[in-house]
Order: structure tokens, then sequence, then C-alpha cells
């Protein structure tokens, strides 16, 4: 990273063709010389939608952009990976908000330093020359924590109000030698508390500064499965995890057809309360739905799936992640700055219909129906 500051001083001048070259330089020492250089690029990207804010501007990322300190990294439906000059590589997954708040780096001694900020989403990170050279001079944020780094790789989640949950991965040199893989440590910390993790798959969660972060505990999980999922479908191994709805509570919450998510502007209607009537309704300035009885006559039969429960979500993957066991459904809208979370019982027939800045997606449940219509509708 390059920040020059030249300083001009203005001496007495003694002949004419002196002070003709003098103003001319002086002219030319006047221009800015700040040069805001690169410190690393997009080495991977899958999908297109995704964005740098640098400055006042927005710049639409691709393979081989360069990225610079104090950027900002948005993803919608891309994944991006990043590969830092010292060679750290930060993996980027959909739904998800990076800014680099430092980057300092000499190549001759491989030292330097690095400070970023996971806002949103999910984030991967394998430590390059900086951590293992300047391993104190590493500092990773979410909302909630602060994590400090050994030379190793592991994986932040974060939701939209900042809860984190952290990941230490097994660092492999080799992918395909298992001899190589070996498993650093990282010191995860809050205002109040601070735990070590030091074995693969090991996990805690930090719901917000005020609090110390849970236990650490070994999680069985793919690599390949930690994504923004984990948001509203905990693993087993952690109990409550980030779920929205306590797992304590949970029972309750299915019993007394309790829904929670963000940004809540919902209509919750039972068979009891929902009348032919009632179901002309306008969203946004448009015509939402005509008829939600009429909603199944509009996903043709080669828009279903054969997912007996969510029958029609694969036309919504782009953006809308789900989940379900038994007895919970778990839905997930995100489409920044917005995020809608419903968790409903497993065997509810009916639709979940979300409705984000005009973008509609009617969410078939079991058969469909009207027993259960939850209308959710955000706009900026």
């Amino acid at each position: 990273m390059l920040h020059s500051t030249w300083t001009v001083i203005a001496m007495p001048l003694i002949s004419y063709k002196t002070k003709i070259l003098s103003i001319a330089l002086g002219a030319l020492l006047l221009v800015p010389l700040s040069v805001s250089a690169n410190v690393g690029k997009v080495t991977k990207q899958e999908g297109q939608d995704a964005s740098i804010s640098r400055d006042s501007d927005t710049i639409l990322t691709d393979e081989g952009i360069g990225i610079n300190m104090n950027d900002s990294i948005t993803t919608s439906k891309a994944k991006l990976e990043l590969t830092f000059d010292d060679n750290t590589k930060v993996s980027i997954t959909r739904q998800s908000k990076l800014v680099i708040d430092d980057f300092v780096y000499d190549a001759n001694s491989g030292t330097g330093k690095l400070a970023m900020n996971v806002a949103m989403g999910t984030v991967r990170y394998a430590s390059g020359a900086i951590a293992r050279n300047s391993r104190e001079n590493v500092r990773l944020r979410t909302p909630t924590a602060t994590i400090a780094v050994r030379g190793t790789d592991f994986t932040m989640t974060v939701d939209e109000i900042g809860r984190s949950l952290v990941i230490l991965l097994p660092t492999c040199p080799k992918p395909d030698d298992p001899a190589t893989c070996f498993t650093g440590v990282i010191e995860v910390s809050t205002d109040v508390g601070m735990v070590i993790l030091n074995q693969a798959f090991q996990a805690t969660v930090v719901a917000s500064a005020t609090s110390a972060p849970t236990k650490p505990k070994i999680i069985d999980i793919l690599e390949g499965n930690i994504d923004n999922m984990l948001i509203i479908s905990p693993p087993p191994e952690l109990p409550g995890g980030m779920a929205y709805i306590d797992q304590a509570a949970e029972s309750s919450f299915l019993e007394d057809d309790a829904f929670i998510f963000e940004e809540l502007i919902a209509e919750y209607l039972t068979a009891d309360e929902l009348a032919y009537s009632e179901l002309d309704i306008d969203y946004l300035g448009g015509e939402f739905l005509d008829n939600i009885l009429d909603l199944t006559n509009m996903l043709s039969n080669d828009e279903l799936s054969s997912d007996p429960v969510l029958p029609n979500i694969h036309n919504f993957k782009g953006y809308i992640q789900y989940s379900y066991n038994e007895e919970v459904i778990y839905l997930r809208a995100e489409r920044p700055p917005h995020v809608a979370q419903v968790n409903v019982d497993r065997w509810t027939y009916g639709f979940v219909n979300i409705a984000q800045d005009g973008i509609i997606a009617p969410l078939q449940m079991n058969d469909g129906g009207v027993d259960v219509i939850i209308n959710i509708t955000q706009s900026q």
C-alpha cells in the first residue's frame, strides 16, 4: 500500500530561467501524489451479483479485479475468493459483506498487518504470510467478536443483528495429501470474555459484544456445508445456536403459532380468520396476488419440484434459504438490506408470500391451501 506525501519548499530565485523552471516543477509537484495500490484481487467468482464500494464508486466484481484497503465488498447471488498480496485467501459466500479495514505488507520480510470486518454472511479465512510472521498484527472482527489468528483457517458466520458463529478448520497446504493438514489456534474475544479454539471444527457462538463467547464445542459438519444456512439451522451440538427462536422455547412457539423475523411486516391469518373476500392483496403498488386460492394455478406442473414439503422452492434458490426436519420448516429470505425469517410447523398447509423491494416469492408449504397464509412485505 503506497501513500506518498511530498512537501514543496519555496526558495528565493536568482535568475529568470531558474524561476521558469521552478514554476514548472512546482506545478508538477502540486498534483496529488497519493497513490492507492491494490492489496490483492478477486481470484475466483461464481455468479455475477457482487460489487465493491470504493469511496463514492460502486464497482462490479469479476476475476482479476483489484481490491484496495477500505473496500467494502458485498455479494448477493455470487461467491468470491480474494487473494491478498501475502497469499491470505478469503472466501465470501452469497449474501455477505466484508470490509477491508487495513492491509500493509512488506514482501521482503513477509511481515505486515491485516484487519477485516465481516459485517454479515459467511466468510472463510486462510492465513497468509502476515499471519505466520506477524500474527499479533492480524485482527478479524464481526459486530460482536474479535478473532486473533495464529496462522490457521476458520470461518465466521454473522446474522443481520451481528450474532456470530466461529468455526476453526484444519489447514491443508496440500489438499490432496491429508498428511499435510494441521490445526492452528484462534482466540475469540468480546468485551467480557475470551475462548481459545485449537481443535478442528471446534466452534463458539457470540451473541453480543457484552456477553462471553460460548464454551467451544466440536461440531459434526462438512466444510462445504458451512454457509448462511447455519444462521437458521444451527448444528445440533450448539442448541439455540444463532436461531432466532430459542430452542428451549421452540415447542411453545410452534404450539402458539407465533412467528419471529426481522423488519417485521406480516399478516398471520389462520383458517378461522381468513375469509375468501380478504384474499385480494395489493403490495408495493402492484398486484401481488389476485386470489391466494388461485396461487397453485400460477405454479404449473413443470414449476413444481419433487420436494414434498416445499414444492416450488427451487424457483427461488437464488435468495431463499431453507431447511426442514420432522418438526419445523425454516425459511429465510435475504435481499440486502432486507432479511425475513419464518419458522413454521413442518405439517403446515399454506403459503409464505415474501415481497422484498417488489421481488415476490410465493412459497408453497406441503399441498398449499389456506390453512396458513403469511404475507411479508419489505421495501426501502
